[in-house]
């Protein structure tokens, strides 16, 4: 495909000679010619002047001109031929003849480019243009291979807990957060769970080095919990015998998302009740790995404060979670919890693994409830979501839900 063409001014030096060769042809019959009578003799005059003295072709003294050599070839002549008849030519003298205009560049087309190639899609520019008619179109193969896609999408266990959020959330229960980092009161002392209790030690709780601890903020608040720890308080319990107020100050990594269940109650005020809330979130627990533990996992925590609440209420909203993620078989055993009584566990069933620890409920002791400042009955439970995500999506490794294997996270098909 043609680069260059010739301008009108190329046209006519491509016929009647450029300038400088009109007049060394000229000199070359005379050897020498006055000035002012090559002036007359010669268009564009000052072009052939300037361009054969350029090349030292001719000898000006001002009043005549004088021819040293006649050129045997005039290079821009000669590339001015070649363009005219679509040869190649030296980038140099292109530049040169670009720069006198005797050439101009010939602008084509994104479509004109196609001419002659192999295309394979039929575009509206091809249809209006014509060149349709031009182009080749590679033949459609059906049993080509292409790329696979990848589309950007929710991570696998982030639409199941979007999933339980909205239909907890639908339930009437109101969603609620707290810190990571923990007063071991939060995470332990406001849930009667006494000092020298085993899951305050080193394997079950992960404690804070810097800062060890935290501000006492509700002075009255933590004299009530001290109080029922030592001797019950008014609540008719006769406590622990003893309590920690060193340790109550330590921060801790969240163990439990109860934490925020007891941030919550202490908040309530009697306008506030019947009260649902939830918490989603992340807790820490030193633990040995394995298919079903991890050191970090995420908790579902949930209270229901409200007159007449029963163990049998209880029961009703654990089947009605497990529903939410398509569990289809539940089952519970009693249990204990420092916080709660009644106490149960609730298990459901997992096709490869059997059936799984989901986690622990009950309805919270006075011992709780009373210093916080709530007196109707409060349903509790915290749930391993994780567990329950592994029946959700059909896989027996909760490892798997913090995964970097890629081909795991890319094919995994979307939550239903």
């Amino acid at each position: 495909m043609k680069r260059y063409e010739l301008t009108e001014e190329g046209k006519d030096y491509l016929k009647n000679g450029l300038p400088e060769k009109r007049l060394v042809d000229i000199l070359g019959k005379s050897k020498s010619l006055p000035f002012d009578e090559a002036k007359t003799s010669v268009d564009n005059f000052y072009i052939a002047l300037q361009w054969t003295l350029k090349n030292n072709w001719v000898k000006s003294t001002g009043k005549e001109l004088t021819l040293i050599t006649y050129p045997n070839e005039i290079p821009q002549q000669n590339a001015l031929e070649k363009i005219d008849r679509d040869e190649e030519v030296d980038e140099n003298l292109v530049d040169i003849l670009l720069q006198r205009k005797l050439i101009k560049k010939i602008v084509v087309s994104e479509a004109d480019k196609l001419v002659g190639q192999e295309i394979t899609n039929l575009t509206p520019q091809l249809l209006k243009s014509g060149l349709w008619k031009k182009v080749k179109f590679k033949k459609y193969d059906v049993n080509a291979s292409v790329a696979k896609i990848y589309p950007g999408k929710l991570h696998a266990y982030r639409q199941v807990i979007e999933e339980i959020r909205e239909k907890l959330i639908g339930l009437g229960f109101v969603e609620a957060k707290g810190p990571l980092v923990e007063l071991n009161f939060w995470n332990a002392d406001a849930l009667f769970m006494p000092s020298d209790h085993p899951a305050r030690g080193i394997h079950d709780i992960y404690m804070v080095k810097e800062p060890k601890e935290g501000k006492v903020l509700d002075k009255d608040l933590w004299r009530r919990v001290g109080d029922t720890h030592e001797k019950g308080w008014i609540t008719g319990s006769k406590g622990w015998g003893s309590w920690d107020f060193e340790l109550a100050k330590r921060l801790v990594l969240r163990s439990q998302t109860t934490a925020v269940s007891a941030r919550t109650l202490s908040k309530l005020k009697s306008g506030d009740i019947p009260h649902k809330m939830f918490v989603i979130d992340r807790v820490f627990r030193p633990d040995v790995i394995d298919a079903k533990h991890f050191i970090e996992f995420d908790q579902c925590e949930g209270i229901v404060v409200g007159e007449g609440l029963t163990f049998r209420h209880l029961l009703g909203y654990l089947k009605e979670f497990a529903q939410i993620i398509g569990a289809e078989q539940v089952r519970f055993k009693p249990s204990y919890f420092p916080f709660t009584e009644f106490s149960t566990e609730m298990y459901v069933y997992f096709k490869d693994l059997g059936w799984v620890e989901a986690g622990g409920s009950g309805i919270l002791r006075p011992e709780v409830t009373m210093p916080l400042g709530v007196e109707v009955p409060v349903l509790a439970w915290g749930i391993g979501i994780g567990r329950l995500a592994m029946l959700k999506l059909g896989i027996n490794d909760i490892r798997y839900l913090i995964s970097d294997n890629l081909d795991w996270l890319r094919n995994k098909e979307m939550v239903k």
